[in-house]
């Protein structure tokens, strides 16, 4: 079979600049991600079974960042990548893919024809060219179509950290990545106030401060506002009208013509 990896027809003439700020950010977080994915494999069990990496993608350039999970070919899987026990990923790059439309397609039908054997099922695109507007198009709609989550990589150490972050994580639960939340009524209160934009966590320390009660602070003038240090006119006027101003009315119908 064909891989979307090597192909000798690939014009060599097309090619993906990134520009160098968006470099700059994709090996900080790159390197930060690999920091706490080699602490999170670390606990995991020396038997873990590794990252199982179809025959098909020998030769994609991103296997030789895989650092930091255990992984190994395997001739016997459907998709390109086996994440965990009912998790895989499919790998494209956008280059490929407008050299070979028909190709994706064909690919994730098998992986559907699965069935449930798959709870999710990860499209891994690397964008390679320059204008993939239109290619990208494509393939959200085919994600869409074939039940995939599509990610997008701006390179080969991009995608492999995506990759490492699957597996590492395959058996943690939604509750890891989610927001801490404080149940307290401090924290209920300074999640709401904060949602007044442009006010922080310091702003809303200098409030509870300066007024005891939450009451009070509704209760408040323009003038007692202005009065709490590191609060200037915009902050105040943000908060004054939060809390003083009427709810927007629905708007008016358009006159009907006579």
């Amino acid at each position: 079979k064909s891989s979307p990896v090597a192909d000798a027809s690939t014009p060599s003439s097309v090619r993906y600049r990134a520009s160098d700020l968006s470099t700059l950010l994709v090996s900080l977080a790159a390197g930060a991600c690999a920091l706490q994915i080699q602490k999170q494999s670390s606990q995991q069990s020396m038997t873990a079974r590794p990252l199982l990496v179809s025959e098909r993608q020998k030769g994609n350039p991103l296997l030789k960042h895989l650092k930091n999970v255990p992984w190994k070919h395997d001739a016997t899987i459907t998709p390109d990548y086996v994440l965990g026990d009912r998790n895989c990923a499919v790998f494209i790059s956008i280059r490929y893919h407008m050299l070979k439309p028909q190709y994706l397609g064909r690919r994730l039908a098998e992986l559907r024809a699965e069935g449930s054997r798959w709870r999710l099922r990860v499209l891994l695109c690397l964008v390679d060219v320059e204008d993939a507007t239109k290619a990208l198009h494509e393939l959200n709609i085919l994600a869409l179509r074939m039940d995939c989550v599509l990610f997008l990589a701006h390179g080969p150490q991009e995608a492999a950290r995506y990759l490492e972050c699957f597996k590492a994580y395959e058996k943690n639960s939604a509750q890891c990545i989610r927001e801490r939340v404080d149940p307290s009524h401090a924290g209920q209160v300074a999640d709401a106030l904060q949602a007044i934009k442009p006010l922080n966590r310091t702003d809303v320390a200098t409030l509870s401060n300066r007024f005891a009660t939450f009451g009070d602070l509704l209760r408040a003038n323009l003038d007692d506002l202005r009065a709490c240090p590191g609060l200037g006119d915009k902050k105040c006027s943000r908060l004054h009208d939060a809390f003083a101003r009427p709810f927007d009315a629905a708007p008016a119908a358009p006159p009907v013509a006579a």
